[in-house]
């Protein structure tokens, strides 16, 4: 048994003189109607589970049927009457359109990779995938956000002026037995279109399927908002005291500021590490604020007090034991709602 050696990666020059990749695609069949009409190429894509999504990773656990058909004229039977039964066969043995799923990372395959050919030449391929895809996530609005799954296709031998692919809209959809929880789905949609690849400087077929969700945010609002207002009302009774109390407003004050990291603390293990800042973490990086403040007017009361300014600490305690919660609930509403 003789393996062969990888294809070279050749160097093409264009018409401007710049080098770039050029990776030789085996094209030992040639493709239908090879010139100038396109390949028609029929896509569906049912969705039977998507397990996971994992924000950390920005991965996303589905299992999926992929299902592709096209029309070769060479294997239309009922030209020449010569075999009007279908077949299969082994899918290298006919041409196909080479596509690779490029957000994939663990995906493992089912089916053995066969083509069905019935007698008017049209072929069949069909295929069940389950594992990670990568998605990217936007959080900026976490956790009332809304993400779109993909399963990305392309072509790495075959540019859009070959072949076009077209949505199977009867064969595309989502079982109702989903797995995935604290999420709702909104809807479906696909996307044919070119995919520039730079190092080769060429333009290769793509086709996106796209799954719509969005996150419940019931759950969120009850383990996140509400124990942060708690915390923040809870430094609010600082205001309440009076100034001449000081080890308990200093105590309160600073217990809270201890309570409130801690919590930003425990909820960051659940996103990855972003150069920006979501909903949730506006609303507790304004609560910390917030907090801190009460302990700042509690230092500054204390003060005032011992240095026979008793009415304007009791002045300040008024204003703020007001200001606090109402900056603190528009602050929610700006970081949630806007």
């Amino acid at each position: 048994m003789t393996i062969k050696p990888p294809p070279k990666i050749q160097i093409a020059i264009t018409n401007n003189s710049q080098k770039h990749w050029f990776i030789p695609h085996d094209q030992a069949i040639p493709r239908p109607n090879n010139g100038s009409e396109i390949t028609q190429i029929l896509v569906g894509i049912y969705t039977l589970d998507v397990a996971k999504i994992n924000e950390v990773d920005q991965t996303v656990y589905i299992d999926f049927y992929l299902g592709l058909q096209w029309y070769d004229s060479r294997l239309d039977s009922s030209l020449s009457q010569a075999n009007l039964s279908p077949y299969q066969c082994k899918l290298d043995q006919v041409w196909h359109p080479n596509l690779h799923i490029i957000n994939q990372r663990h995906l493992d395959k089912e089916l053995d990779e066969i083509a069905h050919i019935n007698p008017q030449g049209i072929v069949t391929y069909r295929q069940r995938f389950y594992g990670q895809l990568a998605t990217s996530l936007d959080l900026k609005r976490f956790p009332f956000d809304e993400q779109l799954i993909k399963i990305e296709l392309i072509s790495f031998s075959y540019s859009p002026e070959e072949i076009h692919f077209i949505e199977a809209e009867e064969l595309n959809g989502i079982s109702d037995e989903i797995s995935l929880v604290n999420w709702s789905f909104q809807g479906l949609s696909t996307h044919s279109h070119a995919h520039y690849l730079q190092p080769e400087q060429q333009d290769y077929a793509r086709f996106d399927y796209q799954i719509q969700v969005k996150r419940h945010s019931s759950f969120y609002a009850w383990r996140v908002l509400f124990p942060v207002a708690l915390i923040v009302f809870m430094s609010d009774l600082v205001f309440w005291l009076e100034p001449t109390q000081i080890i308990p407003q200093i105590t309160l004050a600073t217990a809270t500021m201890v309570s409130l990291i801690t919590y930003q603390f425990i909820l960051r293990q659940e996103l990855p590490k972003m150069n920006y800042l979501t909903a949730e973490d506006k609303v507790i990086v304004g609560s910390m604020l917030l907090v801190f403040i009460a302990l700042v007017e509690s230092v500054t009361s204390i003060n005032l007090v011992a240095g026979g300014y008793r009415e304007l600490a009791l002045y300040l305690d008024d204003i703020l034991k007001w200001l606090v919660p109402i900056l603190f609930m528009g602050l929610a509403a700006f970081a949630f709602w806007v």
